[in-house]
């Protein structure tokens, strides 16, 4: 009894979660640029009590299958789902939504460090520099093809609008000289999640691609648009019924056991 409670309790510890997991999408649902995060099972052999073996090739008799006491449950992953969310109009022609694998380049520190985001819902602020609804520096690439900060902007952010196709800023049709800065990782799926809608790169995602302007290795660019979340609305509803089904079933089994436990108790008493 004392083991189906442990493993109930340890099932409830991992579903719950995966409860946390599914409740953070739908938090975001209405986030721009938000990328879900998809979390996976895996058994845990609890007890091998008698491996199997093989038929006798001196008599009639077959092999016998191992005996195995129980498996649990595990977390095996917690990864993030890059699958594109769908494009809507901003009204704002500064902004920018990217189909593709691409990351914006952002920082905020100065450049010391970089951050990257699909979220490109950006603006100006009081030091004339193109910032993200975040308060982030955004980086383009200068006539050089080199990484700069987008700065030295003036007027209002109407006045702006990028070329699609070049990735160019461009101020009332005059080219500001800035690019749009973009990049992608080979694995997306290990990016850390940072700050906002902002991921910050890890091991498991491998460097960033040098910084290259709007393309078809990065994807192509929408100005006026933005990215929306890729969480799916109905599918989170229903695997957060499932998980809260399963967290309901084994609490049933820890009752059920502890139940058992408290009557054998009283017979002894």
């Amino acid at each position: 009894m004392f083991e189906a409670m442990k493993m109930a309790k340890n099932a409830i510890q991992v579903y719950n979660s995966a409860l946390n997991v599914s409740n953070a999408n739908i938090a975001n649902l209405s986030v721009t640029g938000y990328k879900s995060l998809d979390i996976s099972f895996q058994t845990v052999l609890d007890k091998m009590m008698r491996p199997g073996t093989s038929a006798s090739v001196f008599s009639n008799f077959g092999g016998t299958n191992p005996q195995q006491f129980g498996q649990g449950v595990g977390v095996a992953s917690i990864g993030i789902n890059f699958s594109q969310g769908s494009l809507v109009s901003s009204n704002r022609p500064i902004d920018l939504a990217i189909s593709g694998r691409g990351l914006f380049i952002v920082s905020d520190d100065g450049g010391t460090t970089y951050k990257y985001t699909r979220a490109g819902d950006f603006s100006i602020n009081a030091n004339n520099s193109l910032v993200t609804s975040a308060g982030m520096q955004v980086y383009g690439l200068n006539a050089s093809g080199s990484i700069v900060a987008i700065t030295g902007l003036t007027g209002d952010v109407s006045e702006y609008a990028w070329d699609t196709g070049t990735g160019a800023l461009n101020h009332n049709g005059s080219a500001t000289g800035y690019r749009i800065a973009m990049t992608y990782f080979n694995n997306p799926a290990g990016l850390g999640q940072a700050s906002g809608t902002t991921f910050t790169e890890t091991l498991s995602s491998g460097s960033p691609a040098s910084p290259i302007s709007a393309s078809g290795t990065a994807g192509t660019i929408s100005s006026g648009r933005l990215e929306q979340s890729n969480v799916f609305f109905l599918g989170e509803s229903i695997n957060s019924l499932e998980i809260q089904r399963a967290i309901s079933a084994n609490l049933n089994t820890v009752k059920a056991a502890s139940d058992l436990i408290s009557s054998f108790i009283s017979k002894l008493g």
